[in-house]
This record gives C-alpha cells, structure tokens and sequence, in this order.
C-alpha cells in the first residue's frame, strides 16, 4: 500500500531546447523512507532544492548498497502522456534489489509511485519531437556506519529531467567503438545483471582510455575468455548479418537485461528481421565484416534508443598498438528500428501489448 503526501508545489520551469542530456532537472522529486520488511509506505513529493544533506557516514558512500533505473514518458501524438515499457523496469528494480541485498518495495508500488509523480509533473512531459521526460527511479542505504553489512534504512527516489536528443547538436555520428582484452566489465555470478552504480563505476577508466584513442565507448568481452562479445559500458549490442539476421550476445548472467534491448527482440519479426540470441565471438565478427556479412552494427540503450558503430578499434592489451576495422555507412536496419520504436513510444503506431502506460 502506498500514500502520497504533496508538499510545496512549484512552478513548471521553461525549459531550453534539446538540453545537455542530464542537465534540465523537474523541480520535485519522489520520495519513500523504508526499511527490510515493510509493506505499507509513504511517499513525498517535494522540491527537488529540499533534499536533506547526506552525513559523510551514510552507508552507502562507503559499500555501494545503491541501484537505479532509467526510462522515458512520452508527449503522445493526442497530448496525453505514456510511460515507454514501466512493467520491464520495474522488474528489473526488483532484480537489482535482490542481487544487492536491498528490500523490495513491489512491482506495484513502483509502479504507482512512477504513475503518480510522472501524472504530478505531467506538464514538465515536453511536446518537441526526439524530447521526452527521463525518469530516474533510486534506492540507496542510508544507515550511519562505517561496517561491512547491509543496511536497514533506506530511501526511495523518484526524479524527472527533461532531455532531447542524447547526442550533441541533436545528430548521432556513427560510434568509434573500442574492444581491448585487458577490459572486464563483470563475471557470471557477478553484478553484471543488477543495475547498480558500482558497474558504472568500473567503466570509468577504460572509457577514459578509450576516449584518448578518440573513441567514444568501450565493447567489453567476456570476463573468463575475453572472447566473446558482452555488452558495451551502459548499452546493449547487436549486429546485423547478411541484411535481415539480427544478432545479439545470448544474456549470460553478466548482460544486463535492457529493456531497449528486449523491445527490438520482440518488433524485429514483424519488420522482417530474424532475431537470434547466441554467443559472439568477436573475432568472428571481424572476419564477417570483412567478408561483407556483417552489414551493421550498433549499441542500444533507453538514453540514446539505438546509436550505429562505424568503426571498430581493437587491441589484446592497452600497451599494444590498436588495429581497426570499418563498418559500411549505410545502416538501414538499425534506421528501421529506431524509427518503429520512436512512432510506438509516441503512440503514432499501436504499441505492442501493454509497452504503454498511461498517465490520466
């Protein structure tokens, strides 16, 4: 069970056009106080500018007992507002949850927490094409300790920003994409299915050295045999082979199940596409770039939707001298998809079963 309290309303900003991703926050936020085993709670909404400071003790800023959730609301074509796929979200929060030891507060008060305060800041939902209203769920430990253990306090967030593009100038430039061995993003058995801030953390540095070769992200490889493909720092991946199979790394306990991810999955059959879900090997990949069999590939994620990869650079250690490989320029697969997805996000085409939660 869950009540809401409102407390001091502001007014809706005027935001910028197609802003810095990440950097035009909603003026409140939602909010949940809770502990191991509770079932009834209680939410605030309030300014965003009345967050309490954290004690340099918090728990959390010493063990990482914090996980989190992106999505997107959606001005639709009739000027109500939708929720892009809430129901995989949620379930994913209750997954991370559990891999960190953390309480569960319900697919369903996730849900109606999400419901309430998309319906509350509703007006913040922007009308521009390729704009939506980010939603950040959180959960973070709030005991005051310096010891090893789980926490017993925690709190619950909910906050908005309003975004356009995910790229620069509003056009995406095919990635440079950087592949070394020496780079391990999880292990099966690891957090590589949670998301939690610990596995953005861990990408920080190889995308700091990637970025020094002028590369914008980094592919990881498995963890035990640095040979097959896993995801990338905070997106899935696909290539697409002879021009309509589309293939993508078999989840393998260290992929995280992305819900862009799984929706290209479900739509690709009805754009004649056939979707496989197997094991890449990424030398493999080189080869059939080379031969022409491999005609796309791209990264995909809720920020940026689906980002197409122009060129490879590869290397076994950092110390080696990089090799590269380019991929054609032409990518009309990963255009198909991205266009399907954006008209289902804004209700211009019908979306499959229940992708779309409306807010009334």
């Amino acid at each position: 069970m869950l009540k809401i309290e409102i407390k001091n309303r502001l007014p809706t900003p005027q935001y910028p056009q197609n802003p810095k991703f990440g950097t035009q926050f909603t003026p409140h936020l939602l909010q949940i106080d809770l502990q191991e085993g509770q079932t009834d709670f209680n939410a605030v909404i309030r300014a965003s500018q009345d967050t309490e400071p954290f004690r340099a003790s918090t728990v959390v800023l010493h063990y990482g007992q914090s996980i989190f959730e992106g999505m997107k609301a959606f001005r639709q074509k009739n000027n109500t507002v939708a929720i892009f796929r809430a129901d995989l979200h949620a379930k994913r929060f209750m997954h991370s949850a559990r891999m960190l030891a953390m309480p569960e507060i319900g697919e369903d008060v996730f849900l109606q927490a999400l419901k309430e305060y998309v319906r509350f800041e509703k007006e913040s939902v922007p009308q521009l094409e390729d704009h939506a209203l980010y939603l950040r769920p959180l959960m973070i430990a709030r005991d005051e300790i310096v010891k090893v253990g789980k926490s017993k306090k925690y709190s619950f967030y909910i906050l908005g920003c309003v975004v356009g593009s995910y790229f620069s100038g509003g056009q995406a430039k095919p990635a440079k994409v950087m592949v070394c061995k020496e780079f391990v993003r999880a292990v099966p058995g690891g957090l590589g299915e949670a998301k939690t801030a610990a596995n953005y953390a861990a990408s920080l540095a190889p995308q700091a050295f990637a970025e020094k070769h002028g590369c914008d992200q980094v592919l990881y490889l498995d963890g035990i045999e640095h040979k097959f493909v896993d995801e990338l720092g905070g997106m899935n991946f696909f290539i697409v082979r002879n021009g309509n199979e589309l293939c993508t790394p078999k989840l393998n306990g260290s992929i995280l199940h992305g819900v862009t991810r799984q929706s290209i999955l479900e739509i690709a059959n009805s754009l004649g596409l056939k979707p496989k879900e197997e094991k890449l090997s990424f030398d493999e990949i080189l080869e059939q770039i080379k031969s022409g069999v491999v005609t796309e590939a791209f990264a995909c994620g809720t920020a940026a939707v689906i980002h197409s990869i122009g060129e490879f650079l590869f290397l076994t250690k950092k110390s080696d001298a990089p090799n590269s490989i380019k991929l054609p320029s032409e990518t009309p697969v990963g255009q198909k998809l991205l266009s399907e997805l954006k008209q289902i996000q804004r209700g211009i085409k019908k979306a499959p079963g229940q992708w779309l939660t409306l807010i009334e």
